[in-house]
């Protein structure tokens, strides 16, 4: 009986070491998975800590409902968490271009969002933050409201809120829809106006051809882009604005004081259109590659059509 009791215990020990084991191995898992630049990631099991060096993600990440996770962002990011009431005086704020990757590995964060605009070099490289353990994803800005989606659902699937990233997603596919409904009549009678947006202002003038969401979401709502021959993001001349003589200008412009006004002043420019008509109209920064460009989509399209989209309704 004695023996028994022994063995009994014996057996009971191993069967609790074992569930213990497999228990801390579950606590412990992780998520591999391709970043959306196609490196392999290593995720941690949970997240709490999030540093983000990505403005259009930090815009994810607030609407996702990972806001209160944020421990450090870059200085753009600052701005939004303030315009969304979310204090950012505790953070330690970089420099988005050249991070310090020293004071970035010292927050010992669980996961670190940045873009390709962020530098890291020699020993602070992505791969050195990597091997201390940290798992870094880098999200390249979207060219393309498919890359937008996916960026979204990637997010959703790293962060394990898959359900909150298909509704963001579905919200923005309805609302183009019916902005894209309104746009496709337009075309249909022969209304397109052309468009050209500047984002980058004289002497370096900045603009956009195809495969870009700005692109898209002109043809979206009924428009047209003057530079559409023309392909991705591209450095423009004053003679081919001014050739293409556009109806509408678009400027999302916000390094220099009223860039609306500094457009409408260009001397050599008083001949197009949409100087004389003063059709010029500044996109603020919901137009960062994420599902909040609906905001910008509706201000164009109010902009340029505002009778056609005067009973617009959507999800917001």
């Amino acid at each position: 009986m004695k023996n028994f009791q022994i063995f009994l215990s014996a057996f009971l020990f191993i069967i609790i070491s074992i569930i213990s084991c497999n228990s801390d191995n579950k606590n412990n898992s992780v998520l591999q998975i391709k970043d959306r630049a196609e490196n392999e990631i290593t995720v941690p099991e949970n997240i709490n800590k999030i540093i983000c060096l990505s403005p259009s993600i930090t815009e994810i990440l607030i609407d996702i409902g990972e806001a209160n996770k944020i421990i450090s962002v870059d200085s753009y990011s600052k701005e939004i968490l303030e315009k969304n009431n979310i204090d950012s005086s505790e953070m330690q704020i970089f420099d988005m271009m050249n991070p310090d990757a020293e004071k970035i590995i010292s927050l010992n964060p669980d996961i670190i969002f940045v873009n390709t605009f962020s530098v890291f070099s020699g020993k602070s490289s992505i791969d050195a933050i990597k091997n201390l353990g940290l798992s870094v994803a880098v999200i390249p800005n979207s060219d393309t409201l498919i890359g937008i989606e996916d960026d979204i659902y990637f997010l959703g699937k790293v962060l394990k809120l898959e359900d909150k990233a298909e509704e963001i997603v579905f919200e923005m596919k309805e609302n183009i829809e019916k902005i894209k409904s309104i746009g496709d009549k337009i075309k249909i009678e022969e209304n397109q106006k052309t468009v050209y947006f500047e984002i980058g202002s004289i002497p370096n003038l900045y603009s956009f051809g195809t495969n870009v969401y700005l692109d898209d979401m002109i043809n979206i709502i009924g428009a047209k882009n003057i530079f559409e021959d023309r392909n991705s993001w591209i450095a423009v001349s004053e003679e081919s604005v001014l050739s293409a003589n556009p109806d509408i200008i678009f400027t999302s412009v916000d390094y220099i004081e009223n860039p609306t006004n500094e457009i409408l002043n260009r001397k050599a420019w008083q001949n197009i259109k949409a100087i004389q008509n003063k059709e010029v109209y500044f996109i603020p920064s919901s137009s960062l590659p994420n599902h909040n460009i609906i905001k910008a989509l509706i201000l164009m399209a109010k902009s340029i059509y505002p009778n056609e989209y005067r009973e617009l309704d959507l999800f917001l």
